[in-house]
């Protein structure tokens, strides 16, 4: 039984994400069909990489997509995006759900060719799109992180960041922002007890203005 309840427990801290960012194209009756994989953890990064897209191809006749963030449970979203209902965002998070994938963004930029697809062509155009990006993509298991912002003395910044490298034992889970006096970081779920005490006593310390939780648990 005991190594049973030790899985169990390694599995909570475990998602499927994609290894890499990718892009691949269909062609269908002349229409263009454009998909991007993203790796992503919070929602504003999805509205960036939206943007992104948007700016691209700005002359493209549909953005659609879907995106998966977080666990336990996840946060979902899809949009058709002016294409008719139920055709494009929910066949490209069909693709996702398919794979148990989370932490990710696919968007499906169309060229309209000239030809109407029909319903049921829409759909199948844009869930093999989005299965060609996942498949070049790859699957990676990753560890569950919780992720955290704080606002940071402006006299202090360097010493925090000093501090974060030392705590996360690595700068690569940092974003930095000094200019907004902000810094995003993450940790992994096992040590959450232990960041709350950790910023609760920067606080006291007045290197910290204040922080916050914002991952969606």
């Amino acid at each position: 039984m005991i190594p049973l309840i030790l899985a169990m427990e390694k599995e909570i801290h475990k998602y499927l994400t994609i290894e890499k960012e990718s892009i691949s194209e269909l062609v269908v009756d002349r229409s263009r069909f454009i998909a991007h994989s993203f790796s992503v953890t919070y929602q504003e990064m999805v509205r960036e990489k939206i943007l992104q897209i948007q700016s691209l191809y700005p002359d493209a006749s549909h953005w659609c997509y879907a995106w998966r963030l977080g666990h336990n449970p996840p946060l979902e979203f899809s949009t058709d995006a002016g294409e008719p209902h139920g055709t494009a965002g929910r066949p490209i998070l069909g693709s996702i759900l398919r794979s148990n994938l989370t932490n990710l963004l696919v968007i499906v930029t169309r060229y309209f060719g000239g030809k109407k697809l029909g319903v049921r062509g829409l759909i199948n155009a844009y869930q093999q799109a989005a299965e060609m990006v996942l498949e070049s993509s790859g699957i990676i298991e990753k560890e569950l992180t919780a992720e955290f912002v704080l606002t940071i003395n402006p006299t202090s910044f360097q010493l925090m960041v000093n501090q974060l490298i030392y705590f996360c034992r690595s700068k690569k889970y940092l974003e930095l922002n000094p200019n907004l006096g902000k810094i995003r970081f993450r940790v992994p779920l096992h040590r959450l007890h232990e960041t709350f005490a950790f910023l609760e006593l920067k606080k006291k310390e007045e290197f910290l203005l204040n922080w916050e939780r914002c991952d969606n648990q």
